[in-house]
């Protein structure tokens, strides 16, 4: 098997000073689920499943815990992995559950691990939108959260905005708003 992520650094190398869990994986994921279902979050809907079979693209996967809920009349879906390896969470770990993402049309992904994140692990995350969180004292440690968004390239060019409104007659019509004030206030603000 190839390893996949960087060497570890001086600091990986060090011992964990986290407790470690002396308890099955399966209880592992039912800590896991429980202390997700006692977040509260206010959604609409937030239902929190333990091994919950979820279809996607290429097959159905059993996940180790999920998580539903409803924002502005839209569902959402959270796929978490439970890690409780011996060793820290490598890069084709998360890289696993990113695949699972993508099959199955999931809105986020969470990795919660027992002994941490190689560096590999962390990056592919970051730059995937994956969060990485320790579980430590039945609350979380967030390693990463979110997508680290690059500024986009600077466009070049000349652009014009246009508004398209239905003209009644099964048509639109294009008004053009660059450059025209009056255009932009009767559309944008007036309304006609």
């Amino acid at each position: 098997m190839i390893n996949d992520s960087p060497p570890p650094t001086d600091a990986e190398e060090e011992d964990d000073h986290w407790p470690s869990f002396d308890i099955t994986p399966k209880a592992y994921e039912e800590a896991v689920a429980a202390i997700t279902k006692s977040m509260n979050l206010q959604l609409v809907g937030w239902e929190v499943k333990h091994l919950e079979s979820i279809d996607g693209l290429d097959g159905t996967y059993i996940m180790d815990v999920t998580a539903r809920f409803q924002l502005a009349g839209m569902d959402f879906l959270i796929l978490f992995e439970c890690k409780r390896h011996k060793d820290r969470v490598k890069r084709s770990d998360v890289q696993v559950l990113y695949t699972k993402l993508q099959s199955t049309g999931a809105q986020k992904g969470v990795v919660v691990a027992a002994t941490g994140f190689q560096s590999g692990a962390l990056e592919f995350a970051k730059a995937h939108g994956i969060a990485c969180v320790r579980l430590v004292d039945n609350a979380w440690m967030y390693m990463t959260r979110h997508t680290q968004i690059a500024n986009p390239p600077a466009l070049t060019g000349a652009y014009s905005g246009y508004s398209m409104t239905p003209d009644g007659d099964g048509d639109y019509e294009f008004t053009l708003l660059t450059g025209s004030p009056d255009n932009t206030r009767s559309i944008l603000i007036d309304g006609a």
